[in-house]
């Protein structure tokens, strides 16, 4: 069953560092596997990003192998530690009914 992955991410991780993540990763090109959705904005000053997922295994393996990578590249190349910013505010939840 999809999963609805809802990130908010920490301060200091912008839609900025989110576009050129996406830009590494290649992902407007090809979808990863298991993706159904992705968008991304900011609101009350903070970075999120929602996305529609096969399910979370399929979600959490494109975290570990290509997001966290790509993250990692992008803030340093920015000056930034990863390690200093801390871990997204993340909710699953199973979709009861997807139409697309």
């Amino acid at each position: 069953m999809a999963v609805l992955i809802e990130n908010v991410f920490p301060v200091g991780v912008t839609n900025e560092i989110l576009d050129a993540a996406t830009d590494e990763m290649g992902v407007d090109a090809e979808i990863p596997p298991g993706a159904i959705l992705h968008v991304h904005f900011e609101k009350d000053g903070r970075a999120h990003g929602v996305d529609v997922w096969d399910s979370v295994e399929a979600y959490q393996q494109f975290v570990q192998s290509t997001l966290m990578p790509a993250m990692g590249k992008v803030t340093a190349a920015r000056g930034l530690d990863p390690s200093k910013m801390g871990e997204p505010e993340v909710t699953i939840t199973q979709v009861h009914r997807l139409v697309h």
